[in-house]
């Protein structure tokens, strides 16, 4: 896995699981936290995560902070960004182009929406009409196939999980919770807010290091069998009891796992990965010490089996992913040399300073 450091407050707000696209944009941009909500429409290579960028660079520049949410297709793209000042209300600004499509509740009065394809050349587009469908329908034939190898993958890895679960020391890993907890106090309010830092995409797999990066104590969990899974929904569910806000990750394919917790007001980080794909100052928890490996002679031949089919399902899966992104910068060629992007730069200027005010020479 490649493990990305941006300096930002970066993470993911969806991701490509077992179950096809699964979005956290309805608990990430909800009424109660956002104030107000830009919708950018556009189609590929219009330069969305280009204006997301210059407007949140422009903000942060009078002051605001920014949460910066990427694609978990392309991690390389902007998909969101949250801006604040102070006590103010947050504000966000999202692509909500398929397949993330955020449609607006209260238009006008919390939402507004920005077309990038005012600045277009429809003609120009009109004239590669059959290629972009041709090529749209690739993409979409791509994504079925990495969602069926998901699926297999999600099968594979329930059956695994089965398998080894007689033989997971249960009441071992809720005592190693409590102690990595045992001085933590009763917090004032509880949150649980989505905050995925590793994806699987058209870039293969790609973490960010925004909970190393933050966390001022931090535990790194190398999973043995599937375990980690145990000790990482026994921390979330503790973080509950003890009323501490935290952030979560879920596993980007099989959500109902977690691999990520920060709990916010400790500056404590726990996540699962290898030990190798972190530079930070950290303390290693090996799952094996709770997994009793030498009485799983009986299931030993099935197992094996079955972790190489996971591995080969998620090659399987990334395979066509690499597909779409071949597709998909086709896309964006044939739409970037449709777009009038001096047009489009000068209404990014224009929002900015109708939005933030204008910024001091």
């Amino acid at each position: 896995m490649m493990i990305r450091s941006t300096g930002e407050n970066a993470y993911f707000a969806a991701s490509n699981s077992v179950s096809g696209f699964l979005s956290y944009y309805a608990e990430i941009f909800n009424a109660a936290r956002i104030k107000h909500v830009y919708a950018v429409k556009g189609g590929p290579g219009t330069g969305k995560s280009r204006f997301l960028r210059d407007v949140a660079e422009y903000a942060e520049r009078l002051g605001w902070s920014g949460e910066y949410i990427y694609c978990s297709s392309d991690p390389l793209s902007l998909d969101a960004v949250i801006l604040s000042r102070r006590d103010e209300n947050c504000i966000a600004l999202l692509d909500a182009t398929a397949p993330h499509v955020y449609e607006p509740t209260c238009p006008g009065a919390r939402e507004d929406m920005i077309n990038l394809g005012a600045f277009w050349n429809a003609g120009l587009l009109s004239a590669q009409i059959q290629e972009i469908e041709q090529l749209n329908t690739e993409k979409s034939n791509a994504y079925r196939r990495s969602y069926r190898f998901l699926a297999g993958l999600g099968q594979m890895s329930r059956n695994r999980d089965m398998l080894v679960a007689p033989y997971i020391r249960r009441e071992k890993i809720q005592r190693f919770a409590e102690k990595i907890l045992q001085n933590v106090p009763r917090g004032r309010e509880y949150f649980c807010r989505p905050a995925l830092i590793h994806s699987i995409g058209m870039r293969g797999e790609v973490g960010f290091d925004t909970y190393f990066a933050d966390a001022r104590k931090l535990y790194i969990v190398e999973d043995c069998r599937g375990a980690a899974q145990y000790l990482m929904a026994e921390l979330g569910n503790m973080a509950q009891e003890l009323r501490q806000p935290i952030r979560v990750s879920h596993d980007p394919i099989e959500p109902e796992k977690i691999d990520g917790l920060f709990f916010a007001s400790l500056g404590l980080a726990v996540a699962v990965c290898r030990d190798e794909e972190c530079d930070y100052s950290r303390k290693k928890i090996n799952m094996r010490r709770f997994v009793d490996t030498a009485a799983m002679k009986g299931v030993r031949s099935e197992l094996n089996y079955t972790e190489r089919m996971i591995r080969a399902m998620k090659n399987g899966a990334m395979d066509a992913l690499e597909k779409v992104r071949e597709i998909h910068f086709r896309l964006e060629e044939i739409y970037s040399s449709a777009m009038d992007f001096e047009a489009k730069e000068n209404f990014t200027k224009r929002f900015c300073e109708e939005t933030f005010g204008l910024q001091k020479e």
